[in-house]
């Protein structure tokens, strides 16, 4: 029996809020349902250190899945190399219905990592059309579109 019921939030640390806002609300094509500066000290205890200070804005995904973007204070945030082949990097894959009428609607603001839209060959993922991309501080998304009559492959 698996032991969880669903997945609730997807949380990244990035180096503008406000920046990160206005990137995500483009991609996303809405605005964030909620912005909050955290300061309390069971938020400070809940993260594991001793104080903290975070700027958080909080977007809606499809599934009831939330994307948290979080702005640290305190402690101090450093940066890490986001190259995907890194240990601990994570990436957002979104679905779309329309790879190319997305890829054209994004593609003045977003930094693309492949060049055009690949098809995967094989796997779970045959026939799916498929881009990566970053955000501002580098965290990588992708997008796939799934072969037409195909089973969605978070269903398999």
């Amino acid at each position: 029996m698996d032991p969880y019921l669903n997945l609730d939030h997807i949380g990244f640390t990035v180096s503008s809020l406000d920046k990160s806002i206005e990137f995500y609300s483009k991609l996303l094509n809405k605005e964030p349902v909620m912005r909050r500066m955290y300061r309390e000290q069971y938020v400070a205890q809940v993260v594991g250190y001793e104080n903290v200070e975070m700027d958080c804005a909080f977007f809606k995904l499809p599934n009831n899945t939330i994307l948290e973007l979080i702005e640290y204070y305190e402690p101090y945030r450093g940066t890490v190399d986001m190259e995907s082949y890194n240990v601990g990097n994570a990436h957002l894959c979104l679905v779309v219905e329309n790879m190319e009428k997305e890829v054209e609607r994004i593609n003045d603001f977003v930094h693309m990592i492949t060049d055009g839209i690949g098809v995967s060959e094989a796997g779970p993922y045959e026939g799916s059309k498929v881009i990566y991309f970053r955000d501002p501080d580098g965290i990588s998304i992708e997008l796939i579109e799934y072969p037409p009559n195909s089973i969605p492959k978070n269903q398999i």
